[in-house]
């Protein structure tokens, strides 16, 4: 498989069908960073792969019991049956179309039934939400319908995406892939765990396993203040990660 990233596999994912591959990325309210590192901890993840990108990943290392790995790691699970692309740090816009070609490519690779992106829709007035709302946004017609028929999201209707999950959908969409987006309604540049534990809800009613959210919400400020770092670094790339009605008047 021909990228700009290079992986290496410690071992193979042990994974059935149907699988998924869930994609946290840091963007608006860390939404889906939060998710995917609460699924890591949470079920135990088996980490078996990161990649390397002197070119598009910053001269950053994660550093993890003493151990310096690549902040963009991979892990797996066997019940859920998932596999979790999973960034420990803010990524420059420039990485985003190779990144989102290595995704697509790789999820064929393992032959993913669909990817699933998580992120948050910021609202200027999400301190008034007690609980925020979810939409999808999907790669394909036939997804969309299967999305609809579901009713465990409210559809984003005309718009558009910005940032990280817009081109994974375009090369879901030119590969033939299953990919749609959990868009939470969330804080624009503050940490928003509680979006998060609705993701987390949705996509575990999504794949068919449960969680229990109850420690994230609990622990809403400790996150906050564990990761106002990737927020900081995070701000930096909002302007061109975002989810939005059309820019137009009509």
């Amino acid at each position: 498989m021909q990228s700009e990233f290079e992986v290496k596999e410690f071992s193979l994912p042990r994974i059935s069908k149907p699988s998924y591959m869930v994609i946290g990325l840091p963007d608006a309210g860390l939404v889906g960073a939060i998710s995917t590192e609460f699924l890591i901890e949470k079920f135990s993840l088996k980490e078996f792969g990161e990649l390397y990108s002197t070119k598009y990943i910053p001269p950053i290392m994660h550093v993890t019991n003493g151990i310096a790995k690549s902040p963009l790691r991979l892990y797996y699970s066997e019940n859920p049956n998932i596999i979790v692309f999973h960034s420990w740090t803010a990524l420059p816009s420039s990485s985003i179309y190779p990144l989102a070609k290595f995704i697509v490519q790789y999820a064929s690779k393992y032959s993913i039934s669909k990817i699933i992106s998580i992120t948050g829709l910021p609202i200027q007035n999400r301190l008034d939400i007690e609980k925020p709302t979810a939409y999808w946004i999907s790669s394909n017609s036939d997804l969309s319908q299967e999305l609809e028929k579901i009713g465990i999201m409210q559809k984003f209707g005309d718009g558009y995406i910005a940032g990280p999950y817009a081109p994974i959908l375009l090369e879901s969409s030119k590969a033939g892939i299953d990919n749609f987006v959990i868009a939470i309604e969330s804080f624009l540049d503050l940490p928003d765990p509680e979006a998060s534990a609705v993701a987390l809800d949705v996509l575990s009613k999504y794949i068919g396993f449960k969680v229990d959210v109850s420690s994230l919400l609990q622990e809403a400020e400790e996150i906050r203040e564990k990761i106002k770092g990737l927020m900081e670094q995070t701000k930096k790339e909002l302007p061109s990660y975002s989810v939005g009605k059309p820019m137009t008047y009509t």
